[in-house]
């Protein structure tokens, strides 16, 4: 089954999807005129602002990025990076910045989208996403029900089970807890987090993300420092091997450009989801009447995820030799902080993966639950809050490469619809981003 979960994924991630997510990131960096770069200190602007009033949503709009954060900077992060190392060779964290860099105009673009055509549910809470857009702006209406359900099908069979077996491996070499004990842990500490919907996710998210990426970027660093004169060598193995094939050595296996390539985009595009159009049902439930400053916001979201996390976990990998030995996901990571921190290394990578699994858990319980309420009404809040949890534990009976099989096809199938609305809509978006440029930004009703 595994092999050909695995066979699968890597059809679905050959050429045609890779040009299509870095092909869309592009076009819209063009199109919108390299918005990451001229709208990045007003996005930084947009997100130090108070909400005004007048405003309306769930959220806030710094609740809504961190939540849309603790969705993103998760094990992908620490894992995934390590497993796109591992399989991909060190030029994989090279496209994997620049899935990145073109990420933050389809998520600018996606979240902008997710924002003017959200709507209120029976419960009076506001919901949106590409569902919305492809149904009510392009009128696609099987469209917007097969995005739906495939978001909902990734986020129960994959999401939950990469994150808990990904903590589950690292608890595992580090304390020796069985993975059954630590993902029925996962489960209950989910479960209380979302029994109260958005708020309460908001509320959890608000706390959790800024503290989990302050304590891994704070041993990150440490780790960095005390290997500094390897940092030149290992950037230079990033920038040779994303243009050349990497040779067998120690215990890695050797790669291919291609693999590279693939391993790194889709990667990258699993942990910064962008184009997936999953973080734009974060954010379609902000304090907010102005869908392009709230666009803005969410492309702080990318540059954190993939520029700042990731690339802190593939040099820590790549300047210590560790992404030879052999080793895999959080494994090889909690092996490269001991490295240059001691025993205290693996603890914190420990602590991390705990925190990121924890807060990308709570955050794609909303996630999925917003597709499920699309798909069947308000009524499947709480079934599919207790699917979600019982999920969780399939954790502990997957390999690690097989369930990133799981998680790279059915990212690939979900998103396809989501990109081609964003090809299709965005000349609509770039005459909202100059209309805001001229002072004149397009307000919704307050």
């Amino acid at each position: 089954m595994s092999e050909w979960v695995q066979a699968a994924a890597d059809w679905l991630w050959g050429p045609p999807m890779l040009i299509l997510f870095m092909g869309t990131g592009l076009y819209l960096s063009v199109r919108l005129r390299a918005m990451q770069v001229t709208e990045f200190l007003p996005a930084v602007r947009a997100f130090l602002r108070k909400s005004d009033k007048q405003d309306e949503g769930d959220i806030s709009p710094f609740a809504a990025l961190m939540t849309s954060v603790g969705g993103i900077v998760g094990n992908a992060n620490i894992a995934g990076v390590a497993t796109a190392i591992t399989m991909g060779g060190p030029g994989a964290l090279f496209w994997m910045w620049m899935s990145g860099v073109v990420g933050m105009a389809s998520m600018f673009t996606e979240s902008v989208l997710g924002v003017r055509y959200r709507t209120r549910d029976k419960d009076g809470l506001f919901v949106g996403g590409p569902m919305y857009y492809l149904r009510d702006r392009l009128r696609w209406r099987w469209v917007a029900s097969f995005f739906a359900l495939g978001l909902a099908a990734k986020t129960m069979l994959a999401t939950t089970t990469i994150q808990s077996n990904s903590i589950a491996v690292v608890v595992e070499s580090e304390i020796g807890w069985a993975p059954v004990v630590t993902c029925i842990i996962l489960a209950l500490i989910t479960g209380a987090s979302i029994i109260g919907g958005v708020r309460s996710i908001a509320a959890v998210s608000e706390v959790l993300s800024p503290l989990m990426a302050l304590l891994y970027l704070g041993g990150a660093t440490f780790v960095l420092a005390v290997f500094w004169r390897d940092i030149p060598a290992a950037l230079g193995l990033v920038f040779e091997h994303a243009f050349t094939p990497v040779a067998a050595t120690g215990g890695f296996v050797g790669a291919t450009v291609r693999q590279a390539f693939r391993f790194g985009v889709a990667r990258g595009v699993y942990s910064n989801e962008a184009g997936t159009g999953s973080v734009p049902i974060a954010h379609a439930s902000a304090r907010t009447n102005d869908p392009v400053r709230q666009g803005k916001i969410s492309m702080l979201g990318v540059f954190l995820d993939t520029l700042v996390v990731s690339s802190a976990t593939g040099l820590v990998v790549l300047v210590n030799g560790t992404w030879t030995s052999g080793l895999d996901s959080t494994a090889l990571t909690a092996m490269a902080f001991t490295e240059g921190m001691g025993p205290m290394g693996g603890k914190v990578v420990l602590a991390a993966s705990l925190l990121f699994g924890i807060s990308t858990l709570i955050a794609w319980a909303f996630y999925g639950e917003q597709c499920a309420v699309y798909l069947f009404g308000t009524g499947a809040r709480r079934p599919y809050r207790l699917l979600y949890c019982l999920a969780i534990l399939g954790g502990s009976m997957a390999g690690v490469r097989a369930i990133w099989a799981w998680g790279d096809l059915l990212n690939g199938i979900m998103a396809i619809p989501n990109l081609i609305a964003l090809l299709v809509l965005a000349g609509e978006v770039s005459k909202m981003l100059l209309l805001d440029r001229s002072g004149q930004s397009e307000e919704l009703p307050g």
